[in-house]
């Protein structure tokens, strides 16, 4: 579990492109409406998504200090 959260970290390259996945599913789920049809649940399941990625660097540091 403490590597998961060192993987983490507040300036890492796995953080910034978590986050870049996430501002992604934000955008398919926002711009192209045809293409988020084709995910299953659509739009909305692509915004669940997008926040599950948000919140993946937050909750590993705090998982692992509460544990």
């Amino acid at each position: 579990m403490a590597i998961l959260a060192a993987i983490f970290d507040a300036g890492s390259k796995e953080t910034a492109i978590v986050y870049l996945a996430a501002v992604g599913c934000f955008a398919l789920a926002a711009l192209a409406s045809p293409m988020a049809s084709r995910f299953p649940g659509g739009a909305l399941a692509l915004i669940a998504l997008g926040l599950g990625l948000w919140l993946l660097p937050l909750m590993w540091p705090t998982v692992d200090a509460a544990f």
